[in-house]
């Protein structure tokens, strides 16, 4: 199906939840992200997924028995739990958790909004808007499976650094911590402050963010009939839909039921057989928490719920609640909790009424698995799953790792130069420039007085999550171990490497031959025809969460943003024997896949599970944040050399990437040129002896000169890019 014909099938499962109570203090927006406060009262939206009475043909059983306890017979949605808890009663509010029996403040209200095809056949009319209905609060309730894998998440690292560098929430500091008016009384919360500023214990956070509220919603009727499927496990690669209300309370009107798609970046727990949380790489904002994601056939994946964060940056990482894994919390155990908590709430049902609702259980499984094969097949190409299982995890020492692409079945692999000789590229331990992030190379944009930078997102370093420990220093003593981690489905096999080869060239290449082992290796497939502006990429790397995570390998999808070229004249990492007739030659790939650290050495590769580049290293702003969808990779056309080698061994082919190329080295160093020629010129009031990259500094020391000021005259006609 079509993203607009999934749009469409999933409106009628989407909704906006609001909750208006009373506020004095203006204390109850406090962890959310926008609010609106008047009069005394304040206002919070979040997304939710609209459940009419049988949509599903199954649902889970204690949903059909909240319900049914609480004399419900209409439809309900489902939400994050964070909007209502400011407004609980004080004894509930005070330590918030899984409440079967949830009181709201005296004239808390709480509706959503739903479309006009739900709302139409209600007795005050169809005005063909969207419509607000009257909902109350039935119960929130955990989802245990979902929160364990938040909260390994949240603690894997924490034995490094003391505690985690991990937070869930939606990143909301403003730089220069602005509020944005809409109207009267309304506002967006920019305040790191607001959002978990109290140190609380990862498992209640994980608890809390993946807790879910069940609203009636009486108005909503069986009348429409329609019907959503559940699909079978998602696995990477997956395409996603979300369908929710970012900011929505600040205008309905704009933010109603908008769409964000993408895919499944991977799965927790690793290894699983069932997943109960979802790495997604889609954009989202805050307020789409609670939205439903729906997979390419219009079936029902999961809520959305806030994002993973990292502490002191602008990363996040969006996570889903499987469908699964709320249905296998709310399976039949959970009954039995209920019948020893809410006895007075819940009438006593009778061992035959138990045995019914166990069979439901089993029809819901059963269901599941058909739904695999009444629909599409869901899983990824196998050619772009072979592309994923050649990406391995490097390790350098007990702290430091990076991604890998495996070239033959000898256990050759491809990484990056500056994961085992860093300070060639930042000099930060000769030069005893101590507590300095990985910046490399620097531009002043045109009419800015901003600092752009290249930055090697290379070897990630658990204890430089806090943007306070040089990456260079600790990878300065070559003695280190190095060893490769093979991902296959559910099993995990490391084995030491060696290097065999540290590119001295401009280009950032390393190979490493790992030890043998008996396993049949997965080589990647080169594409050496460059991909054109606009195709699809996919990126595979070990980014954000290292090997202590015990996650395999995370996809994230985008385009090729920009092909960078050079004349083939002044491109010398070629072999002797390629015919380039004079033709100009890719050197720099710009995708706006999602990079992030730790992904340096992982794969580009196209629609076909074909390898375009080798990741290399995204852009940061001046002021330390990454821009993760700016990166810049090696073009597989300039890595021709290497693919020789790795079919027939012949060590002298290498030598050719050792050659100095000063243009080549200025593309990637994103470094000024001189004043005399206009486009890559310093902008107006910096002279040519303004900032530029420590690597382009390193370069400059090798006294290597251009080969003439008519080889950059002809470079600059092809107007290569020097100021991003």
């Amino acid at each position: 199906m079509e993203p607009r014909e999934i749009a469409a099938a999933a409106r009628s499962f989407s909704a906006m939840a609001r909750i208006v109570g009373p506020d004095p203090k203006a204390v109850k927006m406090r962890r959310h992200a926008f609010h609106l406060h008047q009069s005394g009262s304040t206002t919070l939206s979040a997304s939710a997924v609209l459940l009419p009475p049988g949509a599903l043909a199954d649902p889970p059983p204690l949903l059909a028995r909240i319900c049914a306890s609480h004399g419900h017979a209409g439809g309900v949605a489902l939400t994050a739990a964070s909007l209502v808890e400011a407004f609980l009663v004080a004894e509930q509010r005070d330590s918030p958790s899984e409440e079967l029996q949830p009181r709201l403040v005296p004239e808390a209200r709480l509706d959503v909004l739903v479309e006009a095809e739900e709302s139409g056949n209600i007795s005050r009319g169809d005005s063909g808007a969207p419509q607000w209905l009257s909902a109350e609060l039935l119960a929130m309730v955990d989802v245990p499976a979902s929160a364990d894998s938040v909260s390994s998440l949240l603690t894997y690292d924490g034995s490094l650094i003391g505690s985690s560098s991990w937070d869930v929430g939606w990143p909301l500091a403003d730089v220069n911590q602005k509020q944005v008016e809409y109207d009267a009384g309304s506002s967006l919360e920019y305040n790191r402050k607001n959002v978990y500023a109290e140190s609380v214990d990862p498992s209640t956070i994980a608890k809390s963010a993946t807790r879910i509220a069940i609203l009636g919603v009486s108005a909503l009727t069986s009348s429409n009939a329609r019907h959503i499927n559940v699909p079978p496990t998602p696995q990477r690669g997956d395409s996603l839909l979300v369908v929710g209300s970012p900011f929505g309370i600040l205008s309905p009107f704009h933010f109603f039921n908008s769409i964000s798609v993408g895919a499944v970046a991977n799965c927790l727990p690793p290894g699983a057989v069932r997943s109960a949380l979802l790495m997604a790489d889609i954009h989202c904002l805050p307020g789409m928490e609670g939205a439903p994601v729906f997979d390419k056939n219009s079936c029902l994946v999961g809520m959305l719920m806030k994002p993973l964060r990292q502490r002191g940056s602008n990363i996040q990482v969006q996570l889903v609640i499987t469908w699964e894994g709320i249905c296998t919390a709310w399976s039949r155990n959970k009954l039995e909790l209920i019948e020893q908590v809410s006895n007075e709430l819940l009438d006593d049902k009778s061992a035959d009424s138990k045995m019914v609702e166990s069979c439901s259980m089993d029809n819901h499984r059963r269901f599941v698995s058909n739904s695999a094969n009444d629909l599409n097949q869901y899983s990824i190409p196998p050619s772009l799953r072979e592309a994923i299982s050649s990406v391995v995890l490097v390790t350098v020492g007990d702290t430091t790792w990076a991604s890998g692409i495996l070239l033959n079945k000898n256990g050759l692999v491809l990484t990056n130069a500056h994961l085992l000789e860093p300070w060639r590229f930042g000099r930060t331990s000769p030069l005893g420039l101590q507590h300095k992030t990985t910046s490399l190379a620097g531009e002043y944009l045109h009419g800015e007085n901003k600092l752009l930078q290249s930055q090697h997102c290379k070897m990630s370093n658990e204890d430089s999550f806090k943007h306070e420990v040089s990456f260079f220093n600790l990878g300065s003593k070559r003695e280190k171990r190095i060893s490769v981690r093979l991902d296959d489905g559910e099993k995990q096999t490391w084995c030491s490497a060696s290097v065999v080869f540290i590119s001295k060239g401009p280009l950032d290449v390393a190979l490493l031959q790992m030890e043998k082992i008996a396993i049949e290796f997965c080589a990647i497939r080169p594409e050496f025809v460059c991909p054109t502006a606009g195709s699809s990429a996919y990126v595979v790397g070990h980014g954000l969460l290292g090997p202590r995570s015990g996650l395999c390998s995370s996809l994230s999808s985008g385009v090729v943003s920009k092909v960078v070229q050079i004349p083939s004249a002044q491109h010398s990492h070629l072999p002797s024997n390629v015919q380039t007739d004079n033709m100009d030659l890719p050197v720099m790939l710009q995708t706006t896949a999602a990079v992030h650290p730790g992904s340096s050495g992982g794969v580009i590769v196209n629609s076909h599970g074909r390898m375009v580049g080798l990741i290399t290293s995204n852009a940061k702003h001046g002021g330390g944040s990454t821009i993760p969808r700016l990166n810049f990779s090696i073009p597989c056309k300039s890595l021709e050399m290497v693919f020789k080698y790795a079919a027939n061994g012949d060590y002298t082919i290498l030598e050719q990437l050792d050659k100095p190329n000063e243009l080549l080295s200025s593309v990637w160093a994103l470094a000024q040129a001189p004043s005399s020629l206009p486009f890559l010129s310093s902008p107006p009031g910096k002279s040519g002896e303004g900032k530029v990259s420590e690597f382009s500094k390193f370069l400059a020391n090798q006294k290597e000169g251009l080969t003439s000021i008519s080889d950059l005259e002809a470079f600059l006609k092809h107007k290569i890019p020097s100021k991003i």
